[in-house]
This record gives structure tokens, C-alpha cells and sequence, in this order.
């Protein structure tokens, strides 16, 4: 394993990749020298730590993420820094593998003394690390999954802070515009065994959609998917299931379409955020010999939520901003950098790291940015069109989604055209329209937490 002053960029990001550039004219002040006592902190640098799918069944979208982030921070640094200190990404492959998130962490923290982990990708991934990392007092930060479980119970995992809305939280809001909408229909799920699609189902049954397994309910172990969902599809089918609610990863409702294509089945799909992904979708069926124009007509119809807005709307500010840095400083390979809701995902929770590091001082301590996460969450705005939920009582991330359909070019758009935010918590409370004005980007696409 070499350093990480030497680590080089493979496309495939086998090894570790680092993120460094110039410190100037963001540092307000010479910073006193930090004490050895915080690991990942001195006086010209903060070491963040994340794992994800960089290969792998999982891979396709996700492995744009990190390089995301990466080039956030680089435009970051290339302004000062925060408080004269650059900010180093080291992100390793876990290939979707609990095992290998398990070394790949203990790596993080024992060799590379990460200050913080940051943006780690995966339910079923992180559960095998969570426990370990707050143990050791290690801020687990902007965490993409959005299981409840991580999040609605501080005083299990008080590092811990997601960058999603909660699974329940977005099924109950999908739930609600299916009993409203599509009451006729007959209504089914497809899901993967593990927390995210138990979520999924709680979700749903608050909103009051109950499903019988073997009939309008099919399922699969999670890292399955690769050999298709033939049995599944033909199941939904075969019991007539018109509606199918998907509650599972991104690539998993590709094999679903692709199985269900081929009997020529062809449901009205309902797909919590994370499995709509259409990078991913596309990515999965072009490997299938699908071209792009026709798994764009396939995924065209599907409603989705999201928390953000659509990298597609070429005039929201942030977006913009976004892109622009995407352009030029995103170091990864050409189809890797491509602008999508990866790209924009990844952007969002550096943007969000950047002010966290940013609002807990110059003195920076793990407790010290937990307590500011803790504490701050309306100076803490992103591009996210939901605020941030965290408290003292619960570190789940946006609170609201909007509901919207792909069109033919693969972009969600609002369904009608109106785009209306929605709100609900991760337990039983009710369903609420969602008045929330997002805080403007300032012109250097600098967080600004004074």
C-alpha cells in the first residue's frame, strides 16, 4: 500500500485517491498548532475518511461520488481552505461488501487517522462498521442511506448524521400519493430483505399499503439482483399487480425492468429515490446490450421522490454552481464526471462538510463538530429544497421530498409540472405540505455560517 502523498488515479479507483490543492485566500488568520489529541487535524490539514462501491455489482452512479466531493473540496482548497487548513478526501473501494467495509475502515482509522468519515455509501455496508466508528468518538458524517435506524436514536449512534431523507420518511410520502391517486389500482411491492426494503415496507404500512408475500409482495436478498428477478416479475404479474413499488438499490429496479420486459410486463413503477437513480439505470441495461435512447423509454413513466432538485434543472443556482466546479476541478475520468444526480449528490454533502468544518472553528475537535451539526442545522443549508432535521433528538437529514416522473429524456420532472414539497417524520406523524424557502447560494459557491 503506498502513502497517500504518493496514491496515483487508476480508473477503476482500486486505491485510495487524494484530493490537495493550494491554500490562500479563505484563511482568515494563522492557525495555532493542533494538539496530537486530534487525529486527521494539523495545523495545514484535515483528513476526511469515506467508503464506497468504487466496483462491483453496486458500483454503476455510486462510484461517481467520491471524485464529487473530491472536486468540492479541491475548488475549497484552491480558495484557502478552512482556516488555512486543506481538506484531504481518502476513499477506498468496499465493493458493496461488508467484509470489505470492515477492513476498508479499519484502514481509514488506524492508518490514514482520519479527523472524520464522511459520505459513506450503504445500509447493509455501513451496519458493519457503525458500532465501532461511534464507539471511538469518530464523527460519521452526511452518512447516503437513508435507514431510520442510523439516525432517530442519538444515544445509539451520537456520531452519526445522514444525508438522505429516511426511507420511512419518503414511503410514507410516496404512500400517501398512491392511496390518493391510484386507490383503483392494484398495488404491489418488490423489495430486498435487508433494512433498506424493511423500511421501505414500514413506510408504506404507516400510509396504510399492506402487502401478502408470494402474492402482491416479492422479494430478494440484497446482492442478488445480478442474476435477474425473472421470478419476482412473473409473480407481480401473474397476480395481476398493476402498481409496483419498488424498495430496493438502483441497480436491483434494473433487473426488474429488464426481467419484466422480457414477458412484456409493464406495471406502473413507484421507486424510492435511491433506486431511480437514472445513471445507474441505464448503466445496468446498457451493459445488457439496452441502448441508451430505449432504457431512457423504459425508465420514462417511473415516479420518484427527491429531496433536491433535479440535476436536469439547468437554471437552479446550485445546479449551476455545481456544474462549474464539476467542470473544472473534477480530476476522474470522463464518464465518471459526467453531470448527474451522483455528481450533484456528491457536490451537496462536500458543500455540507465545507460549512460544518467551517462553523466548528478554528480549534476543530470530533466532539466539538458534532455538537455544531448537532446544534446548527439551519446554517448548515444546502442545495437541498427540504431543511435538515437534525436535533438532539434525531440526526435524520431533509425532512421533506417531492414527487415527481422521468420524462422521455430521462429527467425527473415535477408530476403536472408543480412541484410541491412534502413533509413527515420517520414515525407515525402525518403527511404535511412542506413551506420551506432554501437559502440562496452566495456567488462563490462558498458556505457562509457566520
Amino acid at each position: 500500500m503506498k502513502n497517500r502523498a504518493s496514491l496515483s488515479r487508476s480508473p477503476r479507483k482500486s486505491i485510495a485517491v487524494i484530493s490537495a490543492a493550494l491554500v490562500g485566500a479563505l484563511a482568515l488568520s494563522a492557525m495555532p498548532a493542533q494538539g496530537a489529541s486530534t487525529p486527521g487535524v494539523s495545523d495545514t490539514e484535515i483528513v476526511l475518511g469515506m467508503q464506497l462501491p468504487q466496483t462491483g455489482l453496486a458500483s454503476p452512479g455510486y462510484n461517481k461520488v467520491d471524485d464529487a466531493m473530491r472536486a468540492y473540496f479541491d475548488y475549497v482548497n484552491s480558495k484557502g481552505g478552512v482556516n488555512g487548513r486543506k481538506i484531504t478526501l481518502v476513499a477506498y473501494d468496499d465493493e458493496y461488501k461488508a467484509g470489505k467495509t470492515v477492513t476498508t475502515a479499519s484502514r481509514l482509522i488506524n492508518k490514514d487517522k482520519v479527523f472524520a468519515m464522511v459520505g459513506s455509501v450503504g445500509t447493509q455496508t455501513h451496519i458493519s462498521v457503525i458500532k465501532d466508528i461511534n464507539r471511538r468518538g469518530i464523527p460519521d458524517l452526511f452518512v447516503l442511506s437513508g435507514y431510520s435506524g442510523f439516525y432517530t436514536d442519538p444515544k445509539k449512534y451520537p456520531t452519526t448524521f445522514g444525508s438522505l431523507g429516511t426511507y420511512v420518511t419518503e414511503a410514507k410520502i410516496l404512500g400517501k400519493y398512491i392511496k390518493e391517486n391510484m386507490a383503483t389500482k392494484n398495488v404491489g411491492i418488490l423489495y430486498q430483505t435487508d433494512d433498506f426494503g424493511r423500511n421501505t415496507v414500514e413506510g408504506l404500512g404507516i400510509a396504510g399499503l399492506t402487502f401478502t408475500a408470494k402474492k402482491n409482495a416479492a422479494s430478494f436478498v440484497a446482492g442478488t439482483q445480478g442474476s435477474g428477478l425473472d421470478a419476482q416479475m412473473q409473480q407481480l404479474k401473474d397476480n395481476n399487480v398493476e402498481v409496483v413499488i419498488v424498495g430496493a438499490v438502483a441497480s436491483a429496479f434494473a433487473s426488474a425492468v429488464a426481467s419484466s420486459n422480457k414477458i412484456g410486463y409493464k406495471p406502473q413503477y413507484v421507486v424510492i429515490s435511491v433506486g431511480s437513480d437514472a445513471t445507474t439505470f441505464q448503466t445496468i441495461l446498457g451493459a445488457r446490450g439496452i441502448p441508451a435512447a430505449s432504457s431512457a423509454g423504459l425508465l420514462a413513466g417511473t415516479i420518484s421522490a427527491s429531496h433536491a432538485p433535479s440535476p436536469g434543472e439547468a437554471d437552479d443556482e446550485f445546479v449551476k454552481a455545481f456544474k462549474k466546479i464539476n467542470d473544472e476541478f473534477n480530476k476522474g475520468p470522463a464518464t465518471g464526471k459526467a453531470w448527474d444526480n451522483n455528481v450533484l449528490q456528491g457536490m451537496n454533502i462536500g458543500y455540507m462538510m465545507t460549512a460544518a468544518l467551517m462553523g466548528a472553528g478554528k480549534n476543530l475537535t470530533r466532539p466539538g463538530i458534532i455538537n455544531y451539526i448537532k446544534n446548527n442545522p439551519s446554517k448548515l443549508s444546502s442545495a437541498a429544497l427540504a431543511p435538515l432535521g437534525y436535533s438532539a433528538t434525531t440526526h435524520e437529514a431533509y425532512t421533506g421530498f417531492w414527487i415527481g416522473k422521468y420524462d422521455a429524456t430521462a429527467v425527473l420532472k415535477p408530476i403536472d409540472g408543480t412541484r410541491k414539497m412534502w413533509t413527515t417524520d420517520s414515525a407515525k406523524g402525518p403527511v404535511t405540505e412542506l413551506k420551506y424557502t432554501r437559502p440562496a447560494i452566495a456567488a462563490d459557491a462558498l458556505p457562509k455560517v457566520g
